[in-house]
Order: structure tokens, then sequence, then C-alpha cells
């Protein structure tokens, strides 16, 4: 090119030099003139050309680096790129994108779309592919490679290109391998709709499937049944063995259930210990009957699990669509209150729904979502009981009572939504909160001139089994400066059948931490003298079944006087709930009772109320003798 130019410049000044010696008239030697004149269009012509040239690789370099850029974006694209003319072969393939390893095919310039996929992808995909191509539109969609079960999925653009005249010219092809997120996406739609113990669909495909099942029905006019199972007095189980046992029991059960029902019938896992079952609508209802009655015989079989032999039973509800419900939650629930109404006849039986059964079971559903948020709307209030030195007929204590004040419900009793919050766990969060708040009270009314009171709080045990009880209440004496030993749990005999290393291993710690233990309505459960001497309890209650007529029946005061005298023995405090009149204390001063509590001083009162009351009773004191 540089000579090219030169041979320009030279062409071009000699024409002008040849002018310049013939032809123009001149003083100058015109050997001279010549020679100047070529010399300088030489060099003029030269310069302008090298400049024209000098921007013509400037532009050169300009394109090049654009291609390499735009290879190297190509190249390095996340998605895999084709260009293919109007017969479908490929005319540009940036061959070393990943994705394109999962065509499975070497030699891609000679290859078609056709010859590509054939062989990968479905059939009917394929089809819509071509049909969308020859309509001259864009195809979106997912393209799977392969026929196994490890499938390959890329998602794919694939944009036809028109010519002037609107005919196809060429097929632009963009497609993005999303493997991985398919397989993400199945891991998610398992977790989502399946149990991950068992297998079997969850709650959440259960109320899909019922919607199906419905939406099937209602065009033909036919109905089904709904069979809902819960294993009886599972909770036992889980407490004496332990979780690893139950999960065992889930996993078996699952089987049997499998093992009875038929393919078109669908069985689910609610979650914990509840099952259920949607009968196709060919099932009339003695054959559902008679499925109730082979899975209860399924349930009543042995299981042997670590050595264990373990006998359970069922309670099962049935309720019928359209008769029972309209909606997939209104049948489940009917199931439901159809089987709560078999385990209150004592389970191991199976019910149909009936009008009237789902009240109880709404009531109860709905009592536990407004308790969900019961601590967030400042709902819950504590209540205190005094506790009067039956010797000095001074106040030495308090019990702790919890009350929800809730208009939705009509503000229900302790006897109605504490089994609830037992059962739905959310006596876990519950009793943290009663923990800190009541600590956090003793230590005010303390530093407000009361005298320094122990307060005795109920424990659940759910807060033993499912909760960190020891961290709750180290966490709830730090917050409040309470001394550990103004606190004293008061523990029902019903753990005590759970004899566990892990519970008497949190005995030990909560005593460590200087706390007192208390049990309470002893005589009424389960305890026996081997639970005293085993656990460190420091105080004994006597349940008011016991105290209500001790002064009308002499067993009373026969077991009463027992109980005293066996705290005594162990050392206990012994304190007499429910007394009511003079005469009940009367006796149980005379029997060498601690400490009483009840009516006949005052009744559980809020906060601001305890206070006056406590300061009329000091007042009373330093007055008379009573």
């Amino acid at each position: 090119m540089p000579y090219l130019v030169l041979a320009i410049a030279f062409i071009v000044s000699a024409a002008l030099s040849a002018v310049a010696y013939f032809v123009v008239e001149t003083p100058y030697n015109p050997a001279l003139l010549m020679l100047a004149t070529l010399i300088a269009c030489t060099s003029i012509i030269a310069l302008f050309l090298s400049r024209i040239l000098d921007r013509q690789y400037k532009l050169r370099d300009q394109l090049l680096l654009k291609n390499e850029q735009q290879r190297l974006l190509i190249a390095h694209s996340s998605s895999a790129l084709l260009l293919l003319d109007d017969k479908l072969n490929i005319e540009f393939i940036n061959t070393h994108h990943a994705s394109f390893q999962k065509m499975k095919t070497s030699n891609y310039s000679e290859a078609s779309l056709t010859k590509i996929w054939q062989d990968n992808i479905p059939e009917e995909t394929r089809l819509h592919v071509e049909q969308a191509i020859f309509d001259k539109r864009e195809w979106r969609g997912e393209l799977r490679f392969g026929r196994s079960q490890n499938n390959e999925y890329l998602a794919t653009t694939i944009t036809p290109i028109l010519d002037e005249r609107g005919q196809l010219s060429r097929v632009a092809i963009r497609a993005e391998d999303i493997s991985e997120h398919k397989a993400i996406e199945d891991r998610l739609f398992i977790r989502e709709n399946y149990n991950v113990l068992t297998g079997l669909p969850n709650r959440h495909f259960a109320l899909r499937a019922l919607h199906t099942s419905i939406h099937d029905q209602s065009d033909i006019d036919k109905g089904f049944i709904l069979i809902h199972i819960d294993l009886d007095r599972i909770r036992f189980i889980n407490d004496s063995l332990g979780h690893q046992v139950v999960d065992k029991i889930f996993i078996e059960t699952t089987e049997r259930l499998r093992r009875s029902v038929s393919d078109d019938q669908v069985l689910t896992h609610l979650g914990a210990d509840e099952f259920l079952i949607i009968l196709n609508p060919e099932c009339c209802t003695n054959e559902a009957e008679i499925l109730a009655e082979t899975l209860l015989d399924r349930c009543r079989e042995p299981f042997y699990i670590n050595h264990n032999e373990i006998n359970l039973s069922a309670s099962i509800g049935l309720c019928k669509y359209p008769e029972d419900g309209s909606d997939a939650p209104l049948l489940m629930r009917r199931a439901e209150a159809a089987m709560f109404s078999a385990k209150e006849k004592g389970g191991d039986r199976f019910s149909f729904y009936e009008e009237g059964m789902s009240s109880e079971t709404e009531l109860r559903l709905e009592m536990e979502n407004q308790l969900r948020h019961a601590i967030d709307r400042n709902e819950l209030n504590l209540y205190f009981q005094p506790v009067i030195h039956l010797q000095s007929n001074t106040l030495r204590g308090v019990e702790v009572l919890l009350r929800w004040q809730n208009a939705n419900l009509n503000n229900p009793g302790p006897d109605q939504f504490i089994p609830v919050a037992e059962q739905s766990g959310l006596i876990v969060g519950i009793g943290k909160w009663v923990l800190e708040n009541a600590c956090k009270q003793i230590v005010s009314w303390s530093k407000s001139g009361l005298p320094q009171l122990t307060v005795a709080i109920n424990i659940s045990a759910k807060q033993f089994t499912d909760g960190d009880i020891v961290e709750n209440v180290r966490y709830a004496l730090q917050q409040s400066g309470l001394p550990a030993a103004q606190l004293e749990l008061e523990i029902t005999e019903g753990l005590l059948i759970n004899d566990t290393p892990e519970i008497r291993d949190t005995f030990a710690q909560l005593k460590n931490l200087g706390v007192h233990l208390s049990l309470d309505d002893f005589g009424t459960g389960y305890a026996s003298l081997s639970y005293l001497k085993r656990y460190p309890f420091d105080t004994l209650k006597i349940d008011r079944s016991f105290v209500h007529d001790i002064d009308s029946c002499n067993d009373s005061v026969t077991l009463t006087n027992a109980i005293i005298a066996m705290g005594h023995s162990f050392n206990m405090t012994v304190i007499a709930e429910g007394v009511e009149n003079l005469n009940q204390r009367r006796i149980l001063r005379e029997r060498h009772c601690d400490m009483i509590q009840g009516f006949l001083y005052s009744p559980p009162l809020p906060a601001e109320q305890f206070v006056s009351w406590a300061t009329r009773y000091a007042e009373m004191q330093r007055t008379q003798h009573v």
C-alpha cells in the first residue's frame, strides 16, 4: 500500500511537472521548474494520501477491535448463540459454549436444526418450534435434551429474521443452560410438596389435590370421601422414648397405609402424626367404612423398634363431598373434627362428620391463631395470688397466674387456652414471656418498698422437652436482677413420667442456678415416692381437690396429713392450695402445713391491685393479731 501511494503521487507529480515544462512560460530554467514542481506535488499528494491512508488504518483497527470484542463477548456469553440460513443450516455458532455439549453433535457446520435436535428433543416440542419458524414468529420456551432421567434444559429464544420482501432470511437462536436451576426448582418443589421423613405428599399438596378433586367432580355431579387419620398417644411415646423412635413409627405407619390404599387414592402426610386419604369417587360409604376398619387394624399391629414393642391405635374421621363441605379447607377441617370426635370417645375408632362437630375444632383453631399474636398485641396479663406463711401469718410470696384478654374470644380462661398453647407449642414462647415479666415485677415491687417475695411460676412439660428452660431462666434472672433464691418453678407430675437422663440433667442445672423447684398438684397425677427421692424438689404443693372438703371429710384430712408428713420427711416446704375458710386454715395449721394460698386471703389480682392488697394486709398485721 505505501508503494501504491508513492506511485500515484509520482505519476500525478510528473504530469504536473510536464505541464510546467512544456506549457507554462517562465523566466526560470524550465528543467529546474519541472523538478521543483515534481518534488512539491509529490510531497503534497503523498502527504494528503498518507493522511487518508492513516485514517483508513485507524478505522480498520477500530473495526478489528470491535470484532475482537464482539468475538470475546459472544465466546464468553452466558447464552449459546446460533445463526441459521433459510434452510436451517448453521452459519455461525459460538462453538466453545458449554451449552452446545448438550446437543451431542460434532460437526456444527454441516448440521441442521432438525439434525441436532431430532434425537434429543421430544417430537411435540420440535413440531412447535418448526411451526413457529414457518409462521415467521418468535418462539420462547424450555428445551429438554435427552430422554433419560438426567435431562438437560436450555431456556431458548428462536427469532426468524426477514428480508426486505418479508421472506425468511435467517434464524437467530439464543439458548441458556438452566439445568441447575431446574434441579433446584425440582428440589424446592419436593420440599414444598412432600414430607421429608415419609416421602408422602404434605398438607400443601393435599389442599391442591382436594381442589383438583372438587373441580373434577363438580362437572359430573359426583362426590368423594375424605379420611383423616391421627395416631393416638404418640406424644407420650415421644416423651418417653424420644423423637427418633417416633420418626420410625411414622415411617412404618406410612408403609402400612400405602399397602392399604389403591393407586388411584391419594395418601398424604399432613405433619406429625396426621395422615389424609382422598378416596376416588367410585368408593361408596360402605367401602370407606371397610377401609377405615382396615386402617385401624394396621395401626393396632405392634411396632418393634429398638427392641421395644410399641402398641398404638388411631382415631379416624371421615367426611363427604359435597354433603359436608364445598371447598378444600372446610372439608379438611370437618374431617379433622370427625377425627377429634372419635378421639374424645376413647380413640381406636372411626367417626363420620355430623353437623356441629366442627364448632369445637374451629374454635380451637381460631384460639390458636389469636394466641400466636397475643404477646405482640399486649393481650397477656400476669395475675398474682398471695402465699401466706401459716404460723406467722405473713406474706411470703406470690404465685403467678396467666390471663388472656381477647375480646374476640370472650377472654378465654387458662383452662381453655393453656391446653391449646401446649398442643401447638406456643407455650414455649409464652412461658419465656411469663418468666421474664414476672421476675421484673418482683424486682420492681422490692424497689418500691414491698417485702422481698418469692415468685412461683408454672412451667409446662413442653418447656422442658421443646424449649431451653435453663437458658430462659438464666436470662430472666440476669435481665431482671432477681436473686435466684426468690424464683420458684412449679412443675406438674405429668413431666415425671418421662424419667429420662436429659430431664434429670435439666433439674440439676436449674438447681445449680440457685432457683427453687416445686412439685405442683401433688396426689392427682403420676408421681410416686421414688420421684420425690430422685428429683431435688424444695416445695410440695397439696392440690386443692384435697383441701376443699378437708373441713367435712375425714379421708381428706387423713390424706392431707400424710402428704404434709411425707413432704417434711423429705425436708420440703408444704403449701396447700385452695384454702377458702378459717376452718380449713385451722386444720392445716394443726397439721403443721407451712404455707397456704386461696380465696380466704385473696383471689389472683393484677399487679396494681396486688400492691394495694399487700399494703392493706401489712397494715392489718401491724394493728391486730389474727
